[in-house]
């Protein structure tokens, strides 16, 4: 996440009204962390859920979401070094580390950059289910800064797994300019042959105005991507606290 805006600072934005927090059940943490909202709830359906101002980004139901995002890497023959961007509530990171452990086949440096310090701590106590142990894990360096920042100085990367908002984060930058940004940035830190995994949206089944979203985000999405990667591929999951079909899609850098 990035702390270039307090509101919706870097979180992946669910528009599903019918899971907001005010529909959720207990309420376990509601606090304001400086830069954004937190709020963790228990819904009785999906176990323990993680908002950042106000918008949903993942439950404990929601293991297929991490699932989608770290199979990509699975085919690089050389997985040395990987980059987590975003990704405060620790479910990319955790199942990334039980995916590889088994396998003997950690990455040598393995990195998560998130910005609120305070999301960490919140879901390392609140929600175990989706971060497990992975924050302590002696395989995971968790660096508490600007995940653009950092990514714009990294090179020789063998994956990144892009776990950001694709709404842009300087309320004067297009959003075409902000994805063009952040793909080319991704671009020039992997290695050539590394591969870029991201999500994307939702496919707004039950809500006319996700719909038109999905229509003029994916295609800037793909158009942008195509432009610096090759072999792109995308994955339609049922995501089960978002009420949806989310988009995940990954690429190879050429070479």
């Amino acid at each position: 996440m990035t702390a270039i805006r307090g509101q919706n600072a870097g979180s992946r934005s669910v528009p599903v009204p019918s899971t907001r927090a005010t529909t959720a059940g207990s309420v376990l943490v509601d606090e304001h962390t400086g830069l954004q909202q937190v709020r963790i709830v228990r819904h009785p359906v999906f176990g323990g859920q993680l908002y950042l101002d106000g918008d949903l980004q993942i439950s404990e139901s929601d293991s297929a979401y991490g699932i989608a995002m770290v199979s990509p890497l699975l085919g690089l023959g050389r997985l040395e070094r990987v980059a987590i961007l975003g990704g405060g509530d620790g479910g990319v990171l955790c199942e990334l580390l039980r995916t590889l452990e088994p396998l003997g086949h950690l990455p040598r440096e393995l990195t998560m950059v998130e910005i609120d310090a305070r999301v960490i701590e919140l879901c390392r106590i609140h929600l175990p289910a989706v971060c497990g142990d992975a924050f302590s894990h002696p395989g995971a360096n968790v660096v508490i800064g600007d995940a653009f920042a950092w990514i714009a100085q990294a090179r020789g990367l063998d994956a990144v797994i892009y776990d950001l908002t694709m709404d842009p984060v300087r309320e004067d930058q297009p959003r075409d300019a902000f994805v063009a940004e952040i793909v080319a940035l991704v671009a020039r830190a992997l290695r050539p042959g590394g591969v870029f995994s991201m999500q994307c949206c939702g496919h707004g089944r039950a809500d006319p105005d996700d719909r038109a979203e999905r229509r003029r985000l994916l295609p800037l999405i793909r158009q942008t991507v195509d432009a610096h990667f090759v072999d792109r591929c995308e994955q339609d999951v049922l995501v089960p606290s978002y009420r949806d079909l989310w988009t995940f899609l990954s690429a190879r850098k050429p070479g």
